[in-house]
């Protein structure tokens, strides 16, 4: 009886403790999952320093580098205005140099990232989540280096672009909020409607043939073709009146930064080349008249048959943008029939 007793209890220990092994190993299987994870996150900085991004997506990569996206956080300008923002690290910054966004949160106010700064909104940035994965739009090729996620969020990415182009705390960048209210939005476009046009090329180099993508250039203000495609002006003639019609086409705000400023000039000539008149509009955040989405805007002027008028509409990038660097955006001559 008391052999039957200790065995039991023997029994009941070895029991214990190889339940007690199983659960440690568990936990251990599960830490390591856990670092391993983690390590596969940082891998993928590792790999973009090593260039991995670069040899694996050559076509993205040149896309990608010569964007405003590759110098949002070199570029001087915007460095030149972020010095006399006082609370920089929290308002400018982070969407200059942002952490991962699948990792910080969709639509949430990104947080500045500590290492890596130089390469502004990078493919991870946009593509990474914490468990190492990019997340892309169908037909991502397979690879070795890091696993890939169907994401639908990509096939219209307005909500990823507000991240950073929707903050309401910081109005200098926030695009999306007037897009939201536009017929654009109702017509189901995106944000890459305009901004990331559809291309055919090799994804990467485990393609076998050109697909269809989005260009990974982001045009906007520093676009010359972009600028052009923003606004139209048209002159119109009734009787003894001609009427300047000026029209946002950006789909959003026009100008879109609260920096930025528009300047329309309409020359009024009589036929022997006599200056009648001479208007100029500014158009900006500061004066408070940015043009809402497909807005019209008018100028009526008095004019008589022979009369010439010539509407400029010019783009000022930043208020210290000399007039001689303004871009001109729409031009038209037109004489009194």
């Amino acid at each position: 009886m008391r052999f039957t007793v200790i065995s039991r209890i023997g029994i009941v220990g070895i029991f214990l403790c190889f339940s007690g092994l199983c659960i440690f190993s568990l936990f251990l299987s599960f830490v390591s999952d856990v670092r391993s994870n983690d390590d596969k996150y940082h891998d993928m900085f590792r790999g973009f320093e090593e260039g991995k991004c670069k040899s694996c997506h050559p076509s993205i990569w040149r896309e990608w580098e010569r964007s405003m996206h590759a110098q949002a956080w070199t570029d001087e300008i915007y460095q030149a205005a972020a010095v006399e923002i006082k609370d920089r690290e929290n308002s400018c910054d982070p969407c200059h140099a942002p952490e991962p966004i699948l990792v910080t949160g969709i639509g949430k106010m990104p947080q500045l990232r500590n290492v890596q700064r130089d390469s502004g909104v990078s493919c991870l940035v946009c593509h990474l989540d914490k468990e190492g994965a990019m997340h892309g739009p169908p037909a991502s090729a397979e690879t070795n280096f890091h696993a890939n996620v169907t994401d639908p969020l990509y096939t219209s990415p307005t909500k990823l672009c507000a991240t950073c182009h929707g903050q309401k705390s910081v109005p200098e960048h926030d695009q999306v909020s007037s897009f939201l209210d536009s017929r654009y939005a109702e017509e189901k476009k995106s944000c890459a409607t305009c901004h990331m046009p559809i291309v055919h090329r090799i994804q990467s180099t485990a393609s076998h043939e050109s697909i269809k993508g989005r260009k990974h250039t982001w045009r906007g203000s520093r676009s010359v073709a972009q600028l052009k495609s923003a606004a139209t002006v048209k002159i119109a003639f009734e009787g003894k009146k001609a009427t300047v019609i000026l029209q946002n086409k950006a789909g959003h705000l026009m100008p879109g930064g609260t920096l930025r400023t528009i300047i329309l000039d309409v020359t009024h000539l009589s036929p022997d080349g006599t200056q009648q008149q001479n208007k100029q509009v500014l158009i900006s955040e500061k004066t408070a008249n940015r043009l809402k989405p497909d807005e019209k805007r008018t100028f009526v002027f008095d004019v008589n048959v022979g009369d010439n008028l010539t509407a400029r509409l010019r783009y000022q990038l930043t208020p210290e943008t000399p007039e001689d660097k303004w871009v001109l955006m729409a031009e038209v001559d037109k004489v009194v029939p």
